[in-house]
Parts: structure tokens; C-alpha cells; sequence
């Protein structure tokens, strides 16, 4: 271990030390959260940071209804992209080949499905989203009790002694909301990926059924 690194942990122990016991539910609600969020993003895929989304069902319907063979060339441009749309849109085409008069029907509950599939978790970042500045606010109450501890029995002529307290209750704060802040940016992305793919997912199966509707 190079020195920067270990002045880095040494710094991250202080730090966590010099947080009271509040430290350890915030550290868990962190981990705990970002667990959810990125097995939330590894679900969705690539799509989550896509922002071309609107447009994978606008070139499924133009190879849909530009070529002789356009099925075929469809679900090879569909498989070639990747991401969550896509193999939900390929998997529609297929099922919409094999049997139409119950494609409707069976995409409904396809479709709520892969909507819950997508949420899965989701309310659990937001717990601990909410939860983290709240812990955070737990050891500030903290510290500063410790801190009037302190003038209680030494007074307050000597700063060093109350330096303990005051550390507790501003680091707990910070940390709460260091870990807050994050999840519930990345919380609003994933809302609002979920929310697009529900839409374009509905508007392909509507495509696919108008496709095949006419054609047969």
C-alpha cells in the first residue's frame, strides 16, 4: 500500500470514527441503496443512459414497413442494438408471428410484468434515500447532547474537550446527506428511464400490432 493510501483510509477510519455511532446505519443505508440502484441499472441495461430511446421504435417501423423481408430485418437490427427495449420489442415480434390472435392479450401482461420487473427495489432506494439525512440529523442531536455534556461538567474554557461532540454532530450530518444527495438524483434518472420505457414499449406493441393486422 502506497503512502496516499494509506493516508486515505486512515482518513476515511477518522472520519468514520470521529461520526459517532450513527455512522454504521448510514454506511448500511448507502450500501444497501446503491445495491438497489445499480441492480436497477444492470435490469434495464443499456438503455439507462440511452438517449436515442425514441428512436428504436420509429426504425423498428420503418424496417417493419420499408422491406419485402422487414420482419426479419427488424428483429436483426432489434438484436443487434441490445438493451432492455430492444429484446422486449424483438420478443413481441416473435410472439405476434407465432400466434396474433392472442398477442394483445399476452403483451398486457407482458408489459406490467416487465414494468414491475423494471421497479423492482426502486422503493427501497428511496428509503434509504430518505433515511440517510435523517440519521444524519440523529447524529447531529447527538453531538451536540455529548457537547452539552461536556460544558455541563468541564464548562466551556476548554475547546478541546467539546471537539468531540461538535465533530460528531457535523460529520454525521455531512455523511447523511453525502449519501442522500446521489440516490436521490439517480433515483429521479431511474423513474424517469422506467417511465419512457413503459411508454415506448406500449407504443412498439401498438406498432407491431398495427403491422401485422395489415398484413395479414
Amino acid at each position: 500500500m502506497t503512502d496516499f493510501h494509506y493516508i486515505f483510509v486512515e482518513s476515511l477510519r477518522n472520519t468514520y470514527e470521529a461520526g459517532g455511532v450513527v455512522m454504521l446505519p448510514i454506511l448500511l443505508a448507502g450500501v444497501v441503496g446503491f445495491y438497489f440502484l445499480f441492480a436497477s441499472w444492470l435490469r434495464i441495461g443499456g438503455d439507462f443512459f440511452r438517449r436515442n430511446i425514441d428512436d428504436v421504435v420509429k426504425r423498428m417501423q420503418q424496417d417493419l414497413n420499408d422491406d419485402v423481408s422487414g420482419e426479419m430485418v427488424a428483429l436483426k437490427r432489434l438484436r443487434k442494438r441490445g438493451g432492455f427495449l430492444s429484446r422486449e420489442l424483438s420478443y413481441a415480434i416473435e410472439i405476434a408471428q407465432k400466434d396474433l390472435a392472442s398477442f394483445r392479450d399476452y403483451m398486457q401482461v407482458r408489459m406490467m410484468k416487465s414494468v414491475r420487473y423494471m421497479e423492482q427495489g426502486s422503493h427501497v432506494i428511496m428509503v434509504m434515500a430518505s433515511a440517510a439525512p435523517l440519521l444524519g440529523l440523529l447524529g447531529t442531536v447527538t453531538g451536540m447532547v455529548s457537547t452539552f455534556e461536556v460544558i455541563t461538567l468541564y464548562g466551556n474554557q476548554n475547546p478541546v474537550l467539546m471537539a468531540d461532540g461538535i465533530s460528531e454532530a457535523l460529520i454525521s450530518t455531512q455523511s447523511g446527506l453525502l449519501v442522500a444527495f446521489p440516490l436521490t438524483l439517480l433515483k429521479q434518472r431511474l423513474d424517469e428511464r422506467i417511465e419512457i420505457l413503459k411508454q415506448e414499449m406500449e407504443l412498439g406493441a401498438t406498432v407491431i400490432d398495427n403491422y401485422f393486422v395489415a398484413k395479414g
